[in-house]
């Protein structure tokens, strides 16, 4: 029968996997935090304007971390079978070949692709694409430099480059990182305390969430780990709040590419 694969013996729908059920032990050593407490956020960057031929672009550094965002549009759909009265908003999310330790290829994997699927969800909650009829916006994340929480990164950057895009939203998008590691809660997680945390088994996991500060709404939860539902309310809970810390900083690099964009038209 065409489209059925007959070598393959199908569970029970609601069947789950057996590693969920399995103890791992784990000989795992306390992380020690020399620079900063655990509530404690990294030093931020943030610049707008970093590409000159995109509509709208931001820069943004979070201790190691590096990524650059750039938006196009919004635009006329080109092809007819791509045609909505909706609009169309894509999302593409790649690492650069340098960003990680190991060499990353030029085609998208899998990981790429679901971080680009994650992000499109925030921004289909955030964009007002009801304003854009039969048009299309295009935005292309670039990580830089992997040093922990590309995804929260990748959030609030994409959420300043489509505002200096003059890009409708409902509100400011931010996003944050917190790391489970058994009783402690680690903000903002540098890439060493993400693979600690990360399937390590009972009480280690990573928690990602991209806030809506003014509608007080959660449009991204993404986490990895066995996670007690506690540990999970814990960690939401402070990952909110710890948005609600940085919208300060993201509000002063709105303004400031305002300003420079006033004073280029009154130059003019």
């Amino acid at each position: 029968m065409p489209g059925v694969d007959l070598y393959r013996n199908t569970g029970p729908e609601d069947s789950m996997d057996y590693k969920i059920f399995q103890k791992k032990e784990t000989n795992k050593e306390p992380i020690k935090r020399t620079d900063r407490k655990d509530s404690d956020l990294r030093r931020v960057f943030l610049k707008t304007g970093v590409i000159s031929h995109a509509k709208g672009s931001s820069y943004i550094e979070v201790g190691d971390t590096k990524v650059e965002v750039a938006v196009y549009g919004p635009r006329e759909i080109p092809k007819r079978s791509d045609f909505s009265m909706k609009g169309i908003l894509s999302c593409e999310m790649k690492y650069a070949p340098f960003a990680c330790a190991t060499r990353r290829g030029h085609q998208r994997d899998a990981e790429e692709i679901e971080m680009s699927l994650l992000l499109k969800e925030c921004l289909e909650s955030t964009v007002r694409m009801n304003l854009y009829h039969k048009s299309r916006i295009d935005v292309f994340v670039t990580v830089l430099e992997d040093g922990g929480g590309v995804l929260a990164a990748s959030i609030t950057a994409t959420g300043i480059a489509l505002v200096d895009a003059q890009i409708d939203m409902y509100d400011n998008l931010i996003g944050c990182g917190i790391s489970i590691h058994k009783d402690r809660l680690l903000v903002d997680p540098c890439l060493e305390e993400e693979v600690s945390c990360s399937d390590a088994g009972q009480g280690f996991g990573n928690l990602t969430v991209g806030y809506l500060n003014t509608s007080e709404q959660v449009v991204c939860l993404f986490s990895q780990g066995v996670l007690k539902p506690e540990a999970m309310d814990d960690a939401l809970n402070l990952a909110v709040k710890k948005c609600e810390e940085m919208l300060p900083a993201v509000q002063e690099c709105q303004i400031n590419s305002l300003q420079k964009k006033l004073s280029k038209m009154n130059q003019q």
